[in-house]
Parts: C-alpha cells; structure tokens; sequence
C-alpha cells in the first residue's frame, strides 16, 4: 500500500510535497478523494487548496501536514471493526405518502410493514433484532424487524441502531442505506473503558453517571445492582459527548485517543486550528482561509474536552476555532472555562465557536496567535485530570491569576480532614482513583492535590469516622498551590508494647482500645493485646491460655 495519493481534478499548476503520488493508482493509506482507493479520505485537503491563503510553498508544506495528521490518527485509533449478520424485515412508520418507497424496497427483496405513529408504543433492540410494541383496537402486539424507517421521529424511536429518519430524504436515497447495511452491518467501537478509574464502576454509592446521562442513545447503560457500566457498540452513534463528560478520563475516544490527538497537535505548531466535524459539508462550504489557517479534521463532534482543548491551544500557540453547530455539554463547559482563563492570563478569548457559516467567517477573521501561550507536554500514560493540570500549572507561571468557576460537568473540590478525629486509616485514599488523595509513608500523613480532585465526594463517604473529611465545591485556583500536595492530617506510629516494632498510627490504637477495652472486662491478656503488632498478638493470647490451663492443672 502506498502512503499518500491525491485526485487532482481542480487546479493543474499544483504543487505538493514528493511524497504525495498525484493521480496514481493502487491502493493509498490516505487520499482527498473516494475516486482513489485509500484506506481514509480526507476531505479537508481539497477544502484547505481551494480556500487558503498560504503561499505556494506554504501550501504545500500544510498539505503534507494534513496527510500526516490524518495517518497519525488512523494508526493511532483503538475503534474496532465488528459486523453482524441482519435480515430484509422493515417497518415503515409515516402518516402516509410512503408507498412508493414501500414498493421500491420490495422490489429490493426487503418486506415492509407500514404503520401509523399512533400505532407505535415502543421500539427495543438493536439492528437486525429491533422489536416494536404495536397499537392496535383488539390489543398490544410485537413486530419485529431488522430496520426501522421512521418520518418525524419521536426522540426515543431513534435510540438502538437500525433506526432511521426518513424525513426529507428520497426513496433512493434510502434504499441505498439499507442496502449498505445489509446482509452485514457493520459498525465500530468508538470508546473504550478504563475501569479502575471510573468513578461508577463498584463503588457502593451512585457518584456519578454523566456518560449514561450524555449518551444521546442506549450505547451506555448503568447496571445499577453491580455499579458496571454496560455497552452497546452496535448503538453508538459516534458523537464522543460521554467522552467530554467523563470527569477522570476512564472513557477515552477510540477513533482519536488522546495521545494520538496530543501527537497530532503538535503537527499544529505555528497555525491556527479549524476544529471541523466529519459530519461537516466542506464541499458546500464557501470560506476564505487566511494565512496560517488549516482545517484539523475530528469524527465525532462531541468528545472534545478541557483537556484537549488546552492541549491544542499550547501546542498551537494560537487561539482554536471549533465549527459545530450543535458542541456537546462537555465541550461547551471547557470551552466557558477555557476562555475564562486565557481572559485571565493574555486579555484574550481562548475557543471560537462558529455555529454556521456566518459566523465561521468572522470567527477565522479574528483567530490570531498568543504571544507566550506555546507549550509542548509529553503526555503518554498520563490520566486526563494530570495532562491538564500540568499544563494549567505551565500557564499560570508561579502568579496568581485569580480563580476560575467550574460547571455542572468540570467539578472541582477541596477536602478538608479534621485532624482530632482522623485515625489515618486512609479509607479516603483508597476511594479516590484519581490520586487527588494520597497517603506519604515517610511522613505518615495524608496529602491532596486540588488540581486533579473531580469533586466526586466518595472519600468522604467512604470515611468510617464522624464529621472527620469534609468535601468543599472549589474552584480552579490560578496559583501555583493549587498544584502541589498539601497535608491534610498526620499521626505517629505506635510501637509495639512488647516487640517494639512499629505497626499502626497512635489515634488508630488508641480508638480500637477505647472501644475493646470496655468489653473485655478487665481481662489483661486481651487488653494487652490491643496496643501488640500481630505477631505479639498472637504469642500474648497463646501464653494467657497456657497460663491458665497450668493454673487449672496446679488447682486440679
């Protein structure tokens, strides 16, 4: 296979880079066009050639930049192909008017079914094994059905895959979707789970479940008995917004992970980034590119978060322009928090958003570069929460910028730990995942780290103790102790009354006998015992009862 291949049908005096084959044959890797055969079509070349203002030279250095960009991303990718096997049942739902794509399937060898949207109650399943519960006077029946054709859906007739709107789109236009579909449909895993860092995943109480809650289908559902989450991939509509509002980054983006997005950015290095969705008409989009300018193509639309979106504008060095009409939940919050910050440190916004072409055209007007805000991080291996704390950290410089609010989704917090009461039993340690807590062996104490707590609240709940850690909704400080370890409680260690050894903190001991030392009466042995390490423990217990078997063998 050969790397990179570009159709010129537009422009016969263009130049690019040796590496690019023009108008060859055989099979590319990536190429602007489906009239070559290419493992990716990248459409955002031929839209950067006709639009942009770059110099020749220019042109076709950013050429081959967005050959690279797009082989990275394809390398990079975690999402795996699946297909299944699915038949030719369909069921169209209209108020009428759809006879004649009724026939035209038929003549495809697919058998149809119309209904009414009165008759519809409910559709479950997934493609190629959709059920629909069906009105009618003499009782509720079940249809089923490979595809579901439906015109002016109700939001949850579009939940499972197989389920389509047909409004506005022409009978051969559908005909040619099902077509594709069938005998095999295929589709890919669009996220992957990390799930010792979820903040759902076993923990006894429901702390969070923003993925289910942003999910715009039934790909992510939560089994609330287990805590485990559950995917449907066949479901995924591949819009990343369950990524965007993953506060600890268990869910990563399989189509472009973040390393292969932070590897990819760095390619962006003295330009501005144009954030286009793959869903985006760039053929019908008519836009002067200014200088510098270059278009940073993305599948899902939806996945972009703080995190990303910093690390763009560092590596960059420029301010990122984001066209989409509809930016998740997720992605607007870091944007708001984004622009909150760049306001802050460069007297400038951060994010432009351009919901139409309109108001793309005065956004990119106005993208420039920051003086002072290029940074490149290695990011590999690190959790989501570090990458944009280390990065957040470079920014603020050691000054103190004041303080950004955070959102419904972007949450922050502080733990407070009464001292008197914490027995260091570090409960809360082991319920942070996030390593916002942790717990200094050298200094027997217990430390957090604001800049990467999620404000989840588990290690508060998880504490065995009485009003002892408190979880305060924070802000992001923009100072440099927001990013540093501080001590929240430490204790000494307890030597072991007989051996010496050290094996437990002086409040934990101390706590236990409190509570022991009533009920056992008096008896010395056992209360002993109480401030022993394990092994003396046991030779304690053992020389009491021997003690006392020679005591009944003397009296005896």
């Amino acid at each position: 296979m050969k790397e990179f291949g570009f159709y010129n049908d537009f422009d016969e005096n263009l130049i690019l880079n040796e590496q690019i084959e023009i108008n060859g044959e055989g099979n590319y890797l990536v190429s602007n066009s489906p009239k070559l055969k290419a493992s990716v079509v990248a459409p955002e070349i031929n839209f950067y050639l006709k639009n942009t203002a770059d110099s020749v030279l220019d042109k076709a250095k950013n050429t081959l930049l967005l050959y690279e960009a797009r082989a990275s991303a394809f390398d990079l990718a975690r999402d795996i192909d699946y297909e299944k096997p699915v038949g030719k049942n369909v069921v169209i739902v209209s108020n009428g008017g759809r006879e004649n794509l009724a026939n035209l399937l038929k003549e495809k060898g697919f058998k149809t079914i119309e209904l009414t949207h009165f008759e519809i109650k409910f559709i479950y399943g997934a493609a190629g094994e959709l059920s629909v519960l069906v009105l009618r006077p003499d009782g509720e029946f079940e249809v089923d059905c490979d595809f579901f054709l439906v015109e002016n859906a109700r939001e949850y007739m579009l939940k499972q895959s197989g389920c389509y709107e047909i409004a506005g789109k022409s009978d051969d236009e559908i005909a040619a979707l099902l077509d594709a579909q069938s005998p095999k449909f295929k589709f890919k895993s669009h996220v992957h789970y990390d799930s010792t860092i979820c903040q759902y995943h076993e923990r006894r109480h429901e702390i969070c479940g923003r993925c289910v809650e942003a999910c715009p289908t039934v790909a992510i559902l939560k089994e609330d008995e287990t805590k485990h989450l559950v995917f449907s991939h066949i479901d995924c509509i591949n819009c990343g917004g369950c990524v965007s509002v993953c506060p600890s980054g268990a869910l990563d983006y399989s189509d472009m992970p973040r390393n292969s997005f932070a590897q990819i950015a760095k390619l962006y290095r003295g330009r501005i980034a144009l954030v286009v969705p793959a869903k985006a008409n760039l053929e019908n989009l008519s836009v002067n590119l200014p200088a510098n300018v270059l278009p940073f193509a993305i599948s899902g639309e939806r996945f972009l978060s703080e995190t990303h979106l910093l690390t763009l504008l560092q590596e960059s060095g420029a301010q990122v322009v984001i066209y989409e009409k509809n930016i998740g939940k997720g992605t607007k919050d870091a944007v708001d928090i984004l622009n909150q910050i760049y306001e802050l440190k460069f007297n400038e916004k951060a994010v432009l958003v351009a919901p139409n072409e309109d108001k793309l055209k005065s956004a990119l007007s106005q993208a420039k570069f920051i003086e002072g805000s290029q940074h490149s991080v290695t990011e590999y291996a690190l959790p989501k929460r570090e990458i944009f704390a280390k990065r957040l950290e470079w920014l603020v410089d050691g000054q103190n910028l004041g303080s950004v609010s955070t959102t419904e989704l972007i949450r922050y917090g502080r733990v407070e730990i009464n001292r008197d009461t914490c027995t260091l039993c570090l409960s809360c340690v082991g319920a942070c995942n996030v390593a916002a807590l942790v717990a200094d062996k050298k200094t027997n104490s217990i430390l957090f780290n604001p800049s990467v707590c999620t404000a989840c609240g588990y290690c508060e709940l998880s504490c065995a103790e009485k009003d002892t850690i408190f979880l305060r909704p924070g802000k992001i400080d923009l100072e440099p102790s927001f990013f540093t370890f501080s001590e929240l409680a430490r204790d000494e260690l307890f030597a072991c009354i007989e051996c010496g050894k050290e094996f437990a903190t002086k409040k934990a001991v101390e706590k236990i006998a409190s509570i022991m030392e009533p009920r056992f009466n008096g008896d010395k042995a056992k209360i002993k015992a109480l401030y022993c390490c394990s092994d003396c423990k046991a030779k304690v217990m053992i020389k009491a009862q021997m003690d006392q078997m020679r005591e009944e063998v003397l009296n005896g």
